[in-house]
C-alpha cells in the first residue's frame, strides 16, 4: 500500500521525494551508526543517522554566525519475524530555528514502510523521504521531533545531506 506524500515548496526544483545533494560531498559521506538494543528481539537494529535538509529562518546578520545542526536517533523498539516498529527522534542542536525539514534514508534490503507517523512520506524502491506536516514544520534550537515508523523487515543505512547530523 502506498500513501501519497503530496508536494512541498522546493526552491531547487526537485520533487519532494528526491533528497537534495550537497555539492562537493559523496552520497553517504559523514554517516554515523548507532545500534540500539532493547529487551525485544532487535535482529538488525536501525542505523541511526539521517538527513535533515532544512531552511533556517535567519534575521539580520549577527556578530556570530548562526549554525544549523542536528542529531538523530532511530532505534528499533520492537521487531517480529516479518517487521518492525521504530521510534525516531530528531533534535535541533544548532542555534537557529529550522523552518521546514526533510528526512531521508535508504534501506539496504527489502524493507517496506506501512506508515511513518507525523510526516508526509514516500518510498521509492529503497529510498524513504519524509517531510513536515503543517503543525510540525518548525524546530526551535534545542527542540525535537518524534517520528514512529512501522514496516516489514529491519535494517538500513541512513544518509546525510544538507545538515550533518550526529547520532544521539
Amino acid at each position: 500500500m502506498t500513501f501519497p506524500a503530496g508536494r512541498d515548496h522546493n526552491p531547487e526544483g526537485r520533487s519532494s521525494n528526491q533528497p537534495p545533494e550537497t555539492p562537493g560531498t559523496a552520497r553517504g559521506e559523514g554517516m554515523a551508526r548507532r545500534y540500539h538494543e532493547t529487551g525485544f528481539n532487535t535482529r538488525g537494529a536501525w542505523v541511526a543517522a539521517a538527513a535533515l535538509a532544512a531552511t533556517a529562518a535567519m534575521g539580520a546578520p549577527a556578530a556570530h554566525a548562526d549554525t544549523a545542526s542536528c542529531s538523530v536517533s532511530f532505534p528499533t523498539v520492537h521487531s517480529f519475524p516479518s517487521g518492525f516498529v521504530a521510534e525516531g527522534r530528531v533534535v535541533n542542536t544548532g542555534t537557529t530555528t529550522l523552518n521546514g525539514w526533510r528526512l531521508y534514508w535508504t534501506f539496504t534490503g527489502d524493507e517496506k514502510l506501512f506508515s511513518l507517523l507525523t510526516t508526509k512520506w514516500t518510498q521509492t524502491v529503497r529510498t524513504v523521504t519524509a517531510t513536515n506536516v503543517s503543525w510540525n514544520g518548525t524546530i526551535a534550537p534545542g527542540g525535537s521531533l518524534s517520528v514512529t515508523a512501522n514496516g516489514s523487515s529491519t535494517g538500513g543505512t541512513f544518509g546525510m545531506t544538507g545538515l550533518t547530523c550526529t547520532p544521539l
